[in-house]
């Protein structure tokens, strides 16, 4: 049928059908096409929304869209109607139009229609409508602009609205003279807005009233997750679909700065976990290319993914129109919101070396993918010199030693070590790849971790799959959660930038796995109120704190010995010597502490000193448990922190009568909590143990032992506050 009109008409039309017997039919509209105008854009006009200073009643909207052939703009200032006038003009492959009358101050919707038949949002917008939006509260997001109706289509990925407001109110920066920790002293506290503080508080304010907490903690910076635009109001954030959008579930924008601005104030940077592998559908520049995957013609992205374990649709970093896009995404966030760098997420995917499923391939030596690294980080150190790049890498040594070199920094996943170190099976495990120099690299850049977000909790791991011997029961949660302790201390005192994942410093035991892998995990802050959980925290604090406030544990010369059961740390310089001593076995060891010298120690804990007069004398150590000793005298923690149960004797134990013929009496103190009572004959066999939750004044426990052959038994009390044990005799 051919269509009479003019351009710019729109024509009603209906569609009607018979099979003779039943009749059917469909309205629809036919808009005729405008004849394109080609004209250059204004000076200084960018791609996304260009506000005029000078008027606050216009904007000036530009979409890059090579290889097509037009563009209309709907929005609130037209009903949500195609208009010959609201057509954009077409420079090279950018398309733009200047709006006039707007009311100053006030948000605006829109959408651009491409080549009949593609309808996207600006993907250069700050900010994004979808129908999600009335899921968010209004404590998170007060005055969100309702989603309007008239832009709702058939198909989900074309509901989304960018906005665009004249006469904005900059947000007013407080701490400005804010300068970043060095690359080597960083402790970085990675944190998932969604899940830290439940539900009811997952926004920005309620983050900027808890970091005190994470002050406290003595981390320097802090790693948020990806927060930019994504599907849904539920998610980790590696689906990102507008990379210059806060997603609104966490908030405004100006809420994000203003916890930017408050940790800052603290002395903490804050970086963001930035996803340049991959866009999930709407995003723009995947859309306007797509026929169920992107198209071969696709400027941005990849038809298929380059190589295993790419999620969504990747991005192809080797065409110049991805530089171009990620480089002003990476000048936006840095500049814009004032982060101080970034963890670029999956940055081994950055490469068009086809590898197929191989994963060995994959993570090899790639000088292709050195080259993009690098000229991305040359194009962020450009404006933003100081600015942390930091690489999920993951790769071939030689590969992540070449840009260390550069400049950037690694994450170091040193999760098995050091998992089967807590758990009790540490024979012939090492610590050493937590450490730069052990893997060959000139700069210390090396991010290592015990946990992130990939990785299962190190406590849980623990009470469901740890080691068991005579008196050492790992999948006890004391003895877990001592352990605990002592793999902090061997992560946080070796030298170089480190990460933890939120909650790891009290002992967070609950399975990644729950509500499916990236689904919402439960908040244990009760477990602050339990005495074995706080003590976990306040011990992972005063090691945090031992690299913030003594420079020999910054620039002192490090030894150590990370292999097996008994490991060891020699830390020193011209003013302070460190000796770290750790038994990772399931039994009592031995260990030569090779101290540094002769004389006067001091365990670091107990602020007790021993006097050393041979640095090879052996030191008993308890299973799973750690000292530090100092030659110099440092601060003293708080006495209420323990390291093990071992180091403090439960008093004001009753046991009788001793010897004993066929019940022996035990009264406690009332304050022990999740006690054992064990006793094993001298060959280590146990004959009894019994577990109670909490002891009461004057309760006695009567312990049945008529069956027992005569003879000499051990009587093992262990609680959360101490240990006590007793030899008896069996009449």
């Amino acid at each position: 049928y051919t269509v009479s009109g003019n351009p710019g008409d729109i024509i009603n039309a209906t569609l009607s059908s018979t099979d003779g017997t039943t009749t059917d039919s469909q309205d629809f509209e036919i808009f005729i096409r405008a004849a394109l105008v080609e004209e250059p854009r204004p000076a200084g006009i960018i791609d996304g929304i260009n506000y005029n200073e000078s008027d606050p009643t216009s904007v000036t909207l530009s979409l890059w869209a090579p290889l097509k052939n037009s563009v209309y703009l709907v929005g609130d200032f037209n009903n949500w109607q195609l208009d010959p006038a609201y057509q954009l003009k077409k420079d090279g492959e950018h398309f733009w139009i200047e709006l006039t009358g707007l009311t100053a101050g006030q948000e605006y919707g829109y959408q651009y229609y491409v080549d009949e038949s593609i309808w996207i949002a600006d993907p250069y917008a700050d900010k994004i409508l979808d129908p999600d939006d009335r899921y968010i509260p209004a404590s998170t997001y007060p005055g969100l602009k309702q989603y309007p109706s008239a832009a709702l289509r058939s198909s989900w990925s074309d509901n989304r609205v960018a906005v665009f407001q004249t006469n904005q109110t900059p947000y007013s920066w407080i701490n400005t003279d804010f300068i970043a920790p060095d690359k080597e002293d960083l402790v970085i506290y990675e944190l998932l807005v969604r899940d830290f503080l439940g539900e009811e508080n997952m926004n920005y304010q309620a983050l900027i009233d808890t970091l005190g907490y994470i002050e406290k903690l003595g981390v320097n910076a802090i790693e948020l997750m990806p927060i930019m635009e994504f599907n849904g109001n539920d998610s980790w954030g590696y689906n990102p679909t507008f990379m210059f959008a806060v997603d609104k579930a966490y908030g405004t924008k100006n809420d994000l700065k203003e916890f930017i601005d408050a940790a800052h104030g603290r002395g903490m940077a804050v970086i963001l976990d930035m996803v340049m592998n991959q866009n999930d559908i709407p995003s723009p520049y995947c859309k306007m290319y797509f026929d169920t995957k992107p198209t071969t013609d696709n400027p941005w992205f990849n038809r298929d993914a380059t190589h295993p374990f790419n999620v969504f649709f990747d991005i192809n970093h080797e065409s110049e129109y991805t530089k171009a896009w990620l480089d002003t995404v990476n000048h936006y966030w840095l500049n814009e919101f004032h982060f101080d760098g970034y963890r670029f997420d999956l940055s081994k995917g950055f490469t068009q070396k086809q590898s197929g499923d191989n994963v060995a391939s994959w993570s090899g030596f790639d000088a292709s993918r050195i080259a993009i690294l690098k000229r991305m980080a040359d194009a962020i150190w450009a404006h933003s010199p100081d600015a942390y790049v930091i690489l999920e890498h993951l790769g071939e040594n030689t590969e992540e030693k070449n840009l260390s070199d550069y400049g950037m920094m690694l994450w170091g996943n040193v999760h098995n070590d050091y998992k089967d170190a807590s758990l009790g099976f540490a024979d012939g495990k090492s610590f050493e790849w937590a450490y730069a120099a052990e893997r060959g690299w000139e700069n210390n850049h090396l991010v290592s971790y015990m946990e992130s977000h990939d990785e299962q909790r190190q406590v849980f791991e623990m009470l469901n799959y740890g080691n068991n011997a005579p008196g050492h029961d790992v999948r006890n949660r004391v003895t877990a959660l001592n352990r605990a302790k002592a793999t902090a201390a061997f992560l946080f005192l070796v030298p170089g930038p480190k990460l933890l994942w939120q909650f790891g410093e009290f002992g967070y035991d609950v399975d990644i796995d729950l509500n499916g892998r990236t689904g919402r995990k439960p908040t244990k802050w009760e477990y602050l109120d339990d005495p074995l959980h706080q003590k976990l925290l306040v011990t992972y604090s005063e090691i945090i704190g031992l690299k913030n406030r003594y420079d020999v544990f910054r620039n002192g010369e490090f030894d150590w010995q990370p292999n097996g059961e008994l490991k060891r740390i020699h830390i020193q310089n011209a003013d302070t010597a460190v000796t770290v001593l750790g038994n990772f076995d399931m039994e009592s060891r031995a260990i030569i502490p090779n101290f540094q010298r002769t004389g006067t120690w001091y365990d670091f804990f107990t602020g007790k000193s021993i006097e050393v007069s041979d640095a090879q004398a052996e030191i008993e150590l308890a299973p799973g448990s750690f000292r530090i000793y100092t030659d110099k005298r440092l601060h003293l923690p708080d006495q209420d922190i323990i390291l093990g149960i071992e180091e403090r004797v439960l008093e004001n134990v009753s046991l009788f009568p001793n010897p004993v013929e066929s019940a022996l009496n035990l009264i406690l103190p009332v304050d022990v909590r999740n006690f054992t009572v064990k006793i094993t004959d001298l060959s280590g066999r146990d004959v009894y143990s019994h577990s109670g939750p909490q002891s009461v004044e004057n309760e006695v426990f009567s312990i049945r032992i008529d069956q027992l052959p005569q003879g000499m038994y051990l009587v093992k009390i262990e609680s959360e506050t101490g240990l006590y044990s007793e030899l008896i005799y069996k009449k």
